[in-house]
């Protein structure tokens, strides 16, 4: 029998983007706050994670700099990296999982906690940076 570990508010609360929290760009806060506050709507500027959930951006807006839709998923992810190596404790207790789910995924979203934390313990952190090289680069490793 598989073990699967729930990473959402409504499983392990350590590894849903609500409770994640890291320091980025001098603000402390849950990676789903960063995300979506990143994300926006033409000129709109969301001021909470309401205002934009579940809606499809334009582009999004780090640091000052706006980047294109297509670097979502890799701004994401690489918050998650982060979060992952500033608790290599979670890392240590993630890989005794088979497999990794978020009850609150939806068919649409372009990202998942629990697909990037897959990734992260099976694939391992070199490969997500790998696949982000490009925004990485774009983003002079600020991001």
């Amino acid at each position: 029998m598989s073990k699967i570990l729930e990473c959402s508010s409504k499983g392990d609360k350590r590894y849903s983007a609500f409770y994640a929290r890291i320091k980025f760009y001098g603000k402390y806060d849950s990676i789903e706050n960063h995300y979506q506050l990143a994300k926006r709507i033409g000129d709109f500027v969301p001021t909470t994670w309401r205002d934009v959930k579940g809606k499809k951006p334009t582009h999004i807006h780090i640091n000052g700099k706006d980047y294109d839709l297509k670097y979502t998923i890799a701004f994401y992810e690489l918050m998650w990296i982060k979060y992952l190596d500033l608790n290599p404790e979670l890392v240590e207790y993630a890989k005794q999982f088979d497999d990794f789910h978020d009850m609150f995924k939806s068919k649409n979203a372009v990202v998942c906690q629990a697909d990037v934390i897959r990734d992260y313990i099976k694939q391992g952190r070199d490969y997500l940076i790998e696949k982000h090289k490009d925004f990485i680069d774009l983003s002079n490793g600020e991001v």
